[in-house]
């Protein structure tokens, strides 16, 4: 009979070990934490008994990053995943590396990289083509009906599928409803108008993150790459109806009922009831809910009137995806393993624990997630939503955008340079790539 032994995960930012134990057939197993480099780290090992299967084993190591919140669950689907393949005795280690920051460190030193990891759709294309993600085959017809033509056409490059999408990555609006009717928070234009008393601010996002500012020119008419998102060579957010909505920004910025979220301040100041309304994803849920209770209600983002015109706030959507690196040595298990992640077992869980709302059309379409309403707000905000570029190019958007955004909350760009920012901007991002 083939034994196992697993290490229970050790999450250091909770100061707190979990032991667990798992075995096949009588025999008992002994467990304790183990440190990662990042904050959390699981290992599991396997050692084969004397039946004929064990002896067939192939024994594979795998790391898997996932951010802090993921950890626990991935414990639990790894276990899962082990007890569904008995082809495989597979060492686990899974620490903690966000979604925006794993994509970086496998580009810097792919060979120490883990296996399997988080990364943004909008980002696939961009590994790809530096050969850095391996395409997923084995198995991932197991999911790929279930999966939206959007989600779908995020992850495929050439015909080949690079990873496996889990959620629909965007944000949209939470709001107070002691300060806030289901009638104002329709329009931003209302919500500033609004008195909410001393000391309270009226809205807040992210003008100084560029994953944010984006919804004051998708809106207005203004393409980042073109129609389709795959023009390298085209930009028009230095248009005039990109003027318009820099002129708009300048005025938030400096307006006294606005708060900009840096470093976490809105997050703080809407769950101290000093904040009308916040836009964040489906990831601040658990908080907010833990903290408002009722108070709490959540929709799609807002109108609001630029250059004279009443047009609703447009954002980036892509998805969150489960990727495997090129160079991986297991190439046939991490393959199996980053579907089942993305399987409807994994997602449901992923929802109920984490927040994350399922892209799987069974799920998304089941009454245990249309009947939530942060669920329902970010469907409804991502149907309004511009799918974000996924070609390489767009790895010259980020950092010219967050500065020009920078720029426009700390007073350094006014009316009176705007338009020469907005070009300098568009160059920027619409600039050769040298590798």
């Amino acid at each position: 009979m083939r034994n196992r032994k697993r290490l229970g995960a050790m999450l250091l930012a909770a100061a707190m070990t979990a032991t667990l134990m798992t075995g096949c057939g009588s025999e008992g197993s002994s467990a304790e934490g183990a440190k990662a480099g990042d904050g959390a780290k699981t290992e599991s090992t396997a050692s084969a008994g004397t039946d004929t299967a064990a002896a067939e084993a192939q024994d594979v190591t795998l790391k898997i990053w996932v951010p802090e919140e993921a950890v626990e669950d991935t414990d639990l689907a790894v276990k899962a995943f082990d007890e569904a393949h008995a082809e495989f005795n597979i060492t686990y280690e899974i620490a903690v590396v966000g979604i925006d920051e794993a994509p970086a460190q496998v580009e810097t030193d792919a060979d120490t990289a883990a296996d399997i990891f988080y990364v943004p759709s909008g980002g696939v294309a961009d590994m790809v083509g530096k050969g850095l993600l391996l395409p997923i085959a084995k198995d991932f017809d197991q999911i790929e009906n279930d999966l939206p033509e959007s989600a779908l056409t995020a992850v495929t490059v050439e015909g080949l599928h690079y990873a496996v999408p889990f959620s629909p990555n965007t944000y949209f609006m939470y709001y107070n409803k002691d300060l806030y009717t289901e009638e104002e928070v329709k329009s931003l234009d209302t919500m500033m108008a609004k008195d909410l008393g001393e000391g309270k601010w009226n809205f807040s996002t992210q003008m100084t993150n560029s994953w944010y500012a984006e919804s004051f020119f998708l809106d207005n008419g203004c393409t980042l790459f073109g129609e389709d998102g795959k023009d390298a060579s085209d930009c028009t957010f230095n248009n005039a109806n990109g003027l318009e909505s820099g002129k708009y920004m300048i005025a938030l910025a400096g307006n006294p009922k606005y708060l900009e979220d840096i470093d976490g301040v809105a997050g703080s100041a809407f769950k101290d009831g000093n904040l009308g309304a916040v836009t964040t994803g489906a990831w601040s849920a658990p908080e907010f809910r833990e903290v408002l209770g009722d108070k709490l209600g959540a929709v799609a983002l807002p109108t609001v009137t630029i250059g004279g015109k009443t047009i609703q706030l447009s954002n980036f959507v892509d998805f969150k995806t489960i990727a495997v690196k090129s160079n991986t040595a297991y190439p046939l298990a991490a393959q199996q393993l980053a579907v089942y992640l993305g399987s409807p077992e994994c997602s449901l869980r992923r929802f109920t624990n984490e927040g994350d709302v399922p892209v799987l059309k069974s799920l998304a379409e089941s009454e245990e997630i249309k009947n939530d309403f942060v669920a329902s707000a970010l469907n409804d905000q991502a149907a309004l939503a511009t799918n974000q570029p996924s070609i390489p190019q767009m790895g010259s958007y980020w950092d010219p955008m967050k500065a020009f955004g920078d720029g426009i909350y700390y007073g350094e760009i006014t009316e009176a340079n705007l338009q020469e920012q907005l070009d300098a901007l568009v160059d920027s991002v619409t600039a050769t790539l040298t590798n």
